[in-house]
């Protein structure tokens, strides 16, 4: 097995590298003067089973590209098979046709990748509509990263909190991760108004309160969630989320009235839950 990786994923793939006693190397990637991408392995995929771990986060259509021409450079030398390990998969929210003559991008990026690897796993991709990625095709497949966000809340927090969801896509984590945990878990109501507005319905808060979130982007579904708790009762909150995008200066406006943690699978200086076992354990289980 040779595990690939690009520069922000470095670390994670060396950690699943170590763990699965495979190769790793880095994926070369630049830009000529007119903004194309240029790739080149520094390994020979030549009769192996090549596995390319990318953050398709930020800067997305260009990762998109730089990850299928590194998977094509893997086949045209001779790779067996190719798979991809999304840490983080984009375009998930077109997920349906929300008005005339959209594209559900969901589905048509799925398909994309199908063309150039074998096998496709994502790290907690934003499904709401879409109840699974292999309903989508066959050879996709969701990894969970929620025991390792229980692990690390038990053993830096306790139990003494309140598991908080800020809406009902965010079930999924926070009703899982408070079951594992033996806590109270809370799913909140909100309206989406437009894209840079929501509203969270009214309710009554512990004074602990750890926010679970799959992505926070621009911040406002996390802002407005941490106002309304903190008129009503929460006095120490955590906003934990498995995707930390951060836009628009998320960031600092969420930690004056919050801690910020989140996962390794887009890095940023919050990034305290690393997600190489969890991808190591299923690359075993698999391969």
């Amino acid at each position: 097995m040779l595990i690939l990786s690009f520069p922000e994923t470095r670390e994670i793939a060396k950690k699943v590298a170590k763990a699965l006693k495979a190769e790793h190397s880095e994926i070369i990637s630049k830009k000529f003067p007119d903004s194309e991408s240029y790739i080149r392995l520094k390994s020979n995929p030549e009769n192996k089973t090549v596995v390319i771990i990318a953050s398709l986060a930020k800067d997305v259509n260009n990762k998109l590209i730089d990850t299928i021409l590194a998977a094509q450079a893997a086949r045209e030398n001779g790779a067996n098979k190719m798979v991809l390990i999304a840490t983080y998969l984009p375009y998930m929210r077109q997920d349906k046709h929300f008005n005339q003559y959209e594209v559900i991008s969901a589905k048509k990026i799925l398909h994309i990748f199908r063309e150039h690897f074998d096998e496709i796993f994502a790290i907690d991709p934003h499904l709401h509509r879409i109840h699974s990625l292999s309903d989508v095709i066959k050879n996709a497949e969701s990894i969970t990263v929620r025991p390792l966000v229980a692990y690390y809340i038990k053993k830096r927090f306790g139990t003494d909190f309140t598991i908080v969801g800020p809406d009902e896509e965010s079930y999924q984590w926070g009703k899982e991760i408070a079951h594992m945990l033996g806590t109270k878990v809370i799913i909140l109501n909100k309206i989406r108004i437009n894209s840079e507005k929501v509203k969270i319905k009214k309710h009554k808060m512990s004074k602990n309160i750890i926010i679970i979130d799959d992505i926070i982007s621009t911040g406002y579904t996390a802002l407005e969630t941490i106002k309304m708790a903190r008129e009503h009762g929460a006095t120490k909150i955590i906003y934990l989320a498995i995707h930390a995008i951060l836009t628009q200066n998320s960031a600092k406006k969420i930690t004056k009235y919050a801690e910020l943690i989140a996962t390794n699978t887009i890095p940023n200086k919050f990034a305290k839950i690393d997600v190489s076992p969890i991808i190591a354990s299923e690359l075993k289980r698999y391969f």
